[in-house]
């Protein structure tokens, strides 16, 4: 590789909590291949918090976005901000291991047009926290044994930049939530996978009200955006409707616990986040029927503020 090529964009969208965001771009800097890679930032904190500071010997495109609270044309701009063929998403509270950017490229060496991570915790003392990791990112918590799932997670992954900017505008739908950009993948037998070694450590609510709500949310733009995108009419969103507050919960809970095969170190953690993780798959699946029923409503807007401005430790991030 010539010494001044870019293989991967980090991508990161900052937001009121600049303690958080400014963690990410820290360990970003500490990358084994951050000389392979660029870190692009939309920030979206209010026009009077000072800018966060990328990591130096670290090529960095970084744009000021304050006042913008549609989660997903922040992600959509991250995307045309991106200069490498790997576009690789972090959240502000999603801290890479130094050998993730590594790991991700090595494996994009290969046709995959989805990449995902696997995830450990970053703030696991309160029970809450396991419980809210167990319940978001229960499939894909190290340690990963299948390399090639049905599902990847949302918000936390790569992937091709020519595969993303191949859907055209039809991406700014897509792209949040991830699923149903997944879906589509699927569909066209886009191959997609789990590389383990591209470790993540994920910062989770130790507040669960704030876990479910956040689900809620994210299910109810999942939805309405999963119609849409694939054309469904008032029948098809009235049956899926009906249907997932009940199915959705129980679905999910078989896949968690189906997981455990092989991965038998997680299984007394999974099983003591079941009160956690019960809620908040039923709470998510209302979530979605609302997005079949009524449409995204607020909940982009809803999403900016679970995953960007709502304190995550019990302890206030620095603002």
């Amino acid at each position: 590789m010539p010494p001044d090529e870019k293989l991967l964009s980090a991508a990161l969208i900052a937001g009121p909590c600049r303690s958080r965001a400014q963690k990410v771009l820290d360990a970003l800097g500490r990358q084994t291949a951050r000389e392979a890679m660029e870190i692009v930032v939309v920030d979206a904190g209010p026009p009077e918090a000072a800018p966060l500071k990328p990591p130096e010997g670290v090529t960095s495109r970084y744009v000021r976005r304050p006042g913008e609270r549609r989660w997903t044309a922040l992600r959509f701009e991250l995307v045309h901000l991106a200069r490498t063929p790997i576009v690789a998403f972090l959240e502000d509270h999603c801290y890479p291991s130094a050998g993730w950017a590594e790991a991700l490229i090595e494996r994009h060496r290969e046709p995959w047009a989805a990449v995902a991570y696997a995830f450990t915790n970053a703030n696991p003392v309160r029970y809450a926290s396991r419980a809210a990791l167990v319940s978001d990112y229960g499939l894909w918590m190290h340690p990963v044994e299948e390399t090639r799932p049905r599902l990847l997670p949302g918000n936390n992954v790569s992937y091709k930049r020519e595969t993303l900017l191949s859907f055209g505008d039809a991406l700014a739908t897509l792209l949040s939530p991830d699923f149903g950009l997944h879906e589509k993948l699927r569909q066209m037998e886009a191959p997609m996978c789990i590389e383990p070694r591209a470790l993540a450590a994920h910062e989770n609510f130790e507040r669960p009200w704030d876990l479910w709500q956040a689900n809620h949310d994210y299910s109810r733009l999942l939805g309405a955006r999963r119609a849409l995108t694939q054309g469904w009419g008032r029948l098809q969103r009235w049956f899926y409707g009906l249907a997932t507050p009940v199915g959705s919960p129980l679905v999910r809970m078989l896949r968690l616990l189906a997981s455990l095969r092989g991965r038998g170190s997680l299984t007394k953690q999974v099983l003591a986040a079941f009160p956690i993780y019960a809620v908040a798959y039923f709470w998510a699946g209302v979530g979605e029927a609302a997005g079949y029923f009524f449409g995204e409503g607020r909940s982009d807007g809803e999403l900016f503020d679970y995953e960007l401005a709502r304190v995550r430790t019990l302890d206030s991030c620095e603002r």
